[in-house]
């Protein structure tokens, strides 16, 4: 038997209100990934008729290598966490919580004026897009690809934050990033100490897009 075998697998569903799916998506997305060491390892999202996502992540559960799995349907109003690990008392304790969080967030997010609705899903937006970011510089991607990731967070911040006194340092900082990479072939990787720098940066803006969201979830 192998260790795959062995794991646990622990799923809860929760059944929302809100016609946003998008913006439910991204706050439990926000919810597993905004703690230390969680690792964006697939996603997938798509709006027909109906908004679909799913987005998967390996992190640490009670000390233990585990999964944590998004799955939302919009036509059936339904949002599936799913875990995967060693232990599984440890499991269904973790997403117990996240869906406590998850129901939290939804319920602060819908009592919001929708000017602030608007600012938290564009902050929840650009955290996605540092996920995303770092994903495909440890995929090796053609350099295009991280831009594009980078482009759009810092787009996503100037509309989060507009109105502020300040100028957000994210804003500052990615337009400094952003100069630094299009001079390399959009096709290519960038070179191995440019992404090493540019992930690492990343763990700075993923901490101050936390706290934009913090203000109103």
């Amino acid at each position: 038997m192998t260790a795959a075998d062995e794991q646990a697998n622990v799923s809860r569903t929760l059944k929302y209100s809100s016609e946003e799916a998008a913006a439910v998506f991204r706050i439990a997305w926000y919810t597993i990934a905004s703690k230390p060491n969680v690792l964006l390892e697939e996603y997938s999202e798509g709006e027909s008729q109906d908004f679909k996502g799913l987005a998967r992540f390996s992190l640490k559960i009670a000390g233990e290598d585990g999964q944590a799995i998004i799955r939302i349907d919009g036509a059936q109003s339904s949002l599936e966490i799913e875990t995967i690990g060693m232990d599984e008392v440890a499991l269904g304790l973790y997403v117990s919580g996240i869906i406590e969080s998850v129901k939290d967030g939804i319920n602060k997010y819908q009592s919001l004026p929708e000017e602030d609705r608007g600012r938290l899903r564009r902050a929840l937006m650009a955290k996605t897009c540092w996920d995303r970011m770092v994903r495909e510089i440890l995929n090796k991607a053609p350099m295009s690809n991280v831009y594009y990731q980078v482009a759009h967070g810092r787009e996503m911040i100037i509309k989060a934050v507009e109105g502020d006194n300040d100028v957000h340092p994210i804003t500052l900082t990615t337009s400094a990033w952003l100069s630094q990479i299009e001079s390399h072939p959009k096709h290519e990787t960038l070179p191995g100490f440019v992404a090493s720098e540019l992930a690492k940066k990343s763990v700075e803006w993923k901490r101050e897009t936390q706290d934009i969201i913090g203000r109103y979830i």
